[in-house]
C-alpha cells in the first residue's frame, strides 16, 4: 500500500462544507503515478487554505470517464477538461474529514517542516514516513508543539530507545529514512532527550525552568534535515516548551556566539507574546556539561529560520 498526497486545483473551498460531505469522489488518473486500488490519497485542497482536507482510499483505478458528477465544486469546467483531456479517473472514498482545527495544523507551510518539498502541492507526491506519522498524529488529536516535543509523547519500543542509546554512546548519529517505522520517531527522540536533558542537568538553557513537564530536547537543525546528525546531542538544546516552539517557529534565535535573539518582526504587534519573549534578548545560552551546540549546526539553523 502506498500513500499519496494529492493536489487539487479544481475542488474549491467556496463550497467547502458540501464537497467534504461527499463519501465518494471520481478523480482524474496521472498515468505515472501508478496509484493502486488500496492506496491512501490525502488530498491538498488549495483554495482558500493550502491544507490537507480528507483523507480517502483508492477503491477503482483506470475508469473511462467519472460516474460522479461534482462539477459544481469546478472552479473552471473548460480549464479543467483541457487538463483532463485523454486522461482515465480513479474513484476515492472518504475515509476522514479534517476539522477546521486540524487543516489549520495540515497547511504546507506547517508540513514543510515534516518533509513536504516546497511547502505545497504540484500534482501526486508520496508520503515520507515522518510526514505520514505528523499527519497521523494531528488525525489522532495528540497535542502539536512543535516536532521534538510531539516526538517525545509518541508511541516507542523500549528496545529500539535502547539500541539507540548505544549507538549515541558510540557516537554514530544517523537515523537514515529507510530505516524508520512507525515507533522510531519516538524511541530515537527519547534516547536523544535523555542524552540532551542530562547534559543540561535537567534546566532550560535559555530560562533556567527545570520542572521535567516543561522541558524539551530541542534539534538545532530539524530531524527532517539532517538524518546524518539526528541523535547527536550536540545538536540538541534542552529547551522550555515555550521557549522549543519559539525556536522551532523563528521567533527565537541562537547565534553562532550562543546569544539567543529575537525576530521582533516576526512577533509583530502581539504584546502578551512580545511581554513573554522581552527577558530572553540578548541572554547568553546556559552551557551542558558536555556536547555543546555546534556552531556549525546554529549556523545552518540561522540560515533556514
Amino acid at each position: 500500500m502506498a500513500v499519496w498526497i494529492i493536489a487539487s486545483d479544481y475542488a474549491t473551498y467556496r463550497s467547502d462544507d458540501a464537497f467534504r460531505a461527499l463519501e465518494e469522489v471520481d478523480w482524474s488518473e496521472t498515468p505515472t503515478a501508478h496509484i493502486a486500488p488500496g492506496d491512501v490519497v490525502y488530498l491538498y485542497i488549495t483554495r482558500p487554505i493550502s491544507a490537507i482536507g480528507v483523507k480517502c482510499y483508492v477503491k477503482v483505478v483506470g475508469l473511462p470517464e467519472p460516474k460522479i458528477d461534482d462539477r459544481e465544486f469546478w472552479v473552471d469546467e473548460q480549464r479543467l477538461l483541457e487538463r483532463i483531456k485523454g486522461r482515465t479517473w480513479m474513484r476515492l472514498k472518504r475515509v476522514t474529514v479534517y476539522s477546521d482545527e486540524q487543516r489549520a495544523q495540515l497547511k504546507g507551510a506547517v508540513l514543510e517542516r515534516y518533509g513536504l518539498r516546497g511547502g505545497y502541492v504540484q500534482g501526486r507526491q508520496h508520503a515520507t514516513a515522518e510526514l505520514l506519522e505528523y499527519i497521523e498524529s494531528v488525525e489522532q488529536g495528540r497535542m502539536i508543539v512543535g516536532d521534538d516535543a510531539v516526538a517525545e509523547t509518541a508511541d516507542f519500543e523500549p528496545d529500539q530507545v535502547e539500541r539507540f542509546k548505544k549507538q549515541i554512546a558510540r557516537d554514530d548519529y544517523a537515523v537514515p529514512d529507510q530505516t524508520i517505522k512507525a515507533k522510531t520517531r519516538g524511541s530515537a527522540q527519547r534516547a536523544f532527550a535523555e542524552t540532551v536533558k542530562g547534559n543540561y542537568n535537567g534546566h532550560c538553557a535559555v530560562t533556567g525552568i527545570s520542572a521535567r513537564e516543561f522541558l524539551v530536547a530541542s534539534h538545532i537543525v530539524p530531524w527532517s534535515e539532517g538524518p546524518e546528525i539526528r541523535l547527536d546531542p550536540s545538536n540538541g538544546i534542552c529547551l522550555s516548551t515555550l521557549v522549543d516552539r519559539a525556536f522551532d517557529a523563528g521567533f527565537l534565535l541562537i547565534g553562532t556566539d550562543y546569544v539567543v535573539r529575537i525576530d521582533w518582526m516576526k512577533v509583530g504587534d502581539d504584546e502578551a507574546l512580545r511581554d513573554a519573549l522581552k527577558p530572553f534578548d540578548g541572554r547568553t545560552l546556559m552551557m551542558p556539561s558536555c556536547n555543546p551546540p555546534q556552531p556549525e549546526y546554529l549556523r545552518r539553523r540561522l540560515e533556514t529560520s
